[in-house]
């Protein structure tokens, strides 16, 4: 379920981990220090919940109109996951160049790797994979919850230790720590920063271009 590279010279960032890593506050959190950062707006197929609105918190479609424009190739990234499709349009990826902005994606892993593997275009992407310092703070923050069966909170501990699995095609892990948030978005923001000043063949700065660099025949 891979698409057409969407090319652009803008940082797409993609944060992921299991579900009660932290991903949504940790991305919220990143946008509102950093004003050069939009948070991405996925689209779904699933109903939408009370107070959720359309076009801020999902772009909620129906299956047939997901269809659509999965077979239109208008999505970066795309997957289903029980009976609910999920993606990521790349009109969002366009809006945020159009701003001058990198995008935040708050996706899955399947969602990720597909990211990853767009990598040979002239996207620029980093993937970073955030997680609890413990499985066991991790089995704790689901538990408070209290929105899940038995069952329901043993399947998704399941599917984390899944996602764990799939760590080693990210690029970064940062650790969300018990009641101290800021460390790891101070952590992602050091991150960014870096990324922005990678130098990549489709990135060199035009007032490098403009150098003339000779030949070592002619040195």
């Amino acid at each position: 379920m891979v698409t057409a590279p969407f090319k652009n010279h803008n940082l797409v960032v993609v944060i992921s981990g299991p579900s009660g890593g932290g991903k949504s506050t940790v991305a919220n959190a990143l946008c509102k220090i950093d004003d050069t950062l939009r948070l991405s707006i996925s689209a779904t197929t699933r109903t939408a919940r009370p107070r959720e609105i359309d076009g801020v918190d999902y772009h909620f479609l129906t299956s047939a109109q997901f269809e659509e424009q999965i077979e239109q190739n208008t999505f970066l990234e795309w997957a289903k996951y029980g009976e609910h499709y999920y993606g990521t349009p790349k009109s969002e990826i366009e809006t945020a160049c159009q701003e001058g902005k990198d995008t935040i994606l708050e996706i899955e892993v399947n969602g990720a790797l597909q990211v990853r593997k767009q990598d040979l275009s002239l996207t620029r992407s980093v993937l970073i994979f955030l997680i609890p310092a413990s499985f066991a703070i991790l089995e704790k923050r689901l538990r408070s919850r209290k929105t899940e069966s038995e069952a329901e909170l043993t399947n998704r501990l399941e599917i984390a230790k899944t996602e764990i699995s799939q760590i080693i095609h990210y690029d970064y892990c940062v650790i969300n720590p018990e009641n101290a948030i800021e460390q790891a978005v101070s952590q992602i923001q050091a991150i960014i920063s870096t990324e922005r000043c990678r130098i990549t063949p489709e990135q060199t700065p035009t007032f490098v271009k403009s150098f003339s660099i000779p030949n070592r025949q002619d040195l």
